[in-house]
């Protein structure tokens, strides 16, 4: 067995017993509940990208592949012996003898509870989850955790938000952009800051827009090679980019990209969706067409495209502000002034952190 599985293994081990010490059932979706996670999936009042298999495989690619090996252990919840939860978790080498528990590498994500399930299972389930998570830190070295909570279209804060914090976690306030998509596309446009409605129209006729939702290496392939060109570096693994293309060829993402008079390839943005939520992952523009309107045309065309799968919310992103902590960068602070130019709403992300004891 290589090494890597022997630890993946090892650290599975470790949480099914935490679960069992609990009396917490979860099967994990790598042990063959891919059918069981879409089943959850189709019963939650509403499912972020972040739940999304697609995105999942694609973070723990990218993390694989960026000298921070990540295991993936995330679970699907069980009660009355029927699917009830979705739990992405993970755990990243930090360093060399440090855990670090997230969720597909990043933050850590709470449970996620199907519809209609009783008030009193949800508070249950969520008292054991957060048992289970803290017998596992403690028995595997890791000292806290670190968690983050963002809209998922429902009032008040969640059972984790506020065991969490009975239990000690300490909260601190981030913010992120997102586009109502129930409305009219005329409205979503009106609501559009002023100087992005000519330059819309403009980049519209200056560019061929395409929109790409099945497997397509060759366009894909041409997108990577720009995306290098622009960052003059590979930011990331092969596998991550392969993990992107096949979001595309399962239904989890799709790619609208632009071509000049000459065919060649300009701009592009990449999106993963669910039912619910699309998420603005990953974007290039030829630097020499800066003064040009490229990423504008392919937001707007992209959320066509969200409105004509009824999607219900557009996340853009984080929403960085000059005090921030931690401080934010110009290039992070200028990228979040252009996407709230399209943004209807702006939502708190309450990010968790708890000391474990």
């Amino acid at each position: 067995m290589a090494e890597n599985e022997y630890h993946h293994d090892r650290l599975r081990e470790a949480f099914q017993s935490s679960l069992d010490a609990v009396d917490l059932k979860g099967i994990f979706r790598q042990a063959g509940s891919a059918d069981e996670w879409e089943e959850a999936a189709a019963r939650v009042p509403y499912l972020p990208v972040d739940y999304s298999l697609a995105m999942m495989d694609y973070q723990l690619s990218y993390w694989n592949g960026n000298a921070r090996p990540t295991s993936d252990l995330s679970l699907v919840l069980y009660h009355d012996n029927r699917p009830c939860a979705l739990w992405p978790l993970s755990v990243s080498q930090e360093k060399e003898s440090e855990l670090r528990i997230g969720s597909s590498g990043g933050a850590l994500r709470p449970p996620l509870f199907i519809a209609q399930l009783a008030a009193k299972t949800v508070k249950s389930l969520t008292t054991k989850s957060l048992a289970a998570l803290n017998r596992f830190c403690l028995d595997n070295g890791i000292s806290a955790w670190e968690g983050a909570e963002s809209f998922i279209d429902a009032s008040g804060l969640s059972d984790w938000h506020d065991k969490s914090m009975q239990l000690g976690a300490v909260a601190t306030l981030r913010h992120e952009l997102f586009v109502d998509l129930t409305r009219s596309m005329a409205e979503i446009k009106a609501g559009f800051r002023k100087s992005y409605k000519a330059l819309i129209t403009s980049g519209g006729k200056l560019w061929n827009v395409r929109l790409l939702t099945q497997a397509d290496a060759a366009i894909w392939e041409e997108f990577r090679c720009l995306h290098l060109s622009v960052a003059g570096r590979a930011t990331r693994s092969l596998d991550s980019w392969g993990a992107q293309h096949q979001a595309i060829s399962t239904g989890g993402a799709f790619f609208v990209y632009l071509r000049d008079e000459t065919g060649r390839m300009v701009g592009g943005g990449l999106f993963h969706v669910t039912r619910d939520e699309c998420e603005y992952a990953v974007g290039a523009y030829d630097r020499n067409l800066f003064d040009k309107p490229l990423g504008h045309v392919v937001q707007y065309h992209a959320i066509e495209e969200m409105k004509r799968r009824n999607i219900r919310w557009y996340k853009l992103g984080p929403r960085f502000y000059p005090a921030d902590v931690p401080l934010p960068s110009q290039k992070e602070l200028s990228i979040a002034d252009f996407k709230q130019g399209f943004a209807s709403h702006t939502f708190p992300l309450f990010c968790l952190r708890y000391n474990v004891q």
